[in-house]
């Protein structure tokens, strides 16, 4: 694994708090989330908290770019656009990042999470991430 993204993980909180790992494979990095009851937003639906999604998503969004920035890069988010595409499940999540545009100072990346199959996303975002030296 990149050691920006081990770094990135290992920096943030939210990371450790939802479980927040990353794997590669042929396809490049696969980021996961584990699953746990506290991110469980309807108790009578059992789906994860939208705001557990989100963060996920961002996370591995931060995650990408890091890798390609290298060490002492700043990523932060800017905004993000999100779209819940299907009921998510009290099971782990699974997702890929993808950058779309990269500049001096901007960064735009696009993340899908699935659980099922990587074929059927339960949400895709858009990031756009300020990137510039350590602060």
């Amino acid at each position: 694994m990149n050691p920006e993204v081990t770094a990135l993980i290992e920096r943030l909180a939210i990371a450790d708090w939802l479980g927040f790992s990353a794997e590669e494979d042929e396809g490049g990095v696969v980021y996961a989330l584990a699953f746990e009851e506290k991110h469980i937003g309807n108790p009578l639906i059992r789906a994860l908290h939208g705001g557990v999604i989100s963060a996920f998503l961002e996370v591995a969004a931060q995650c990408e770019v890091a890798a390609r920035l290298g060490a002492g890069a700043s990523v932060k988010t800017v905004n993000l656009d999100i779209d819940y595409l299907t009921s998510s499940r009290a099971q782990p999540m699974q997702a890929r990042a993808r950058i779309t545009r990269m500049g001096r100072r901007l960064a735009f990346v696009e993340a899908t999470g699935w659980q099922a199959s990587e074929n059927k996303p339960v949400a895709k975002a858009q990031f756009r991430l300020r990137i510039g030296a350590a602060d």
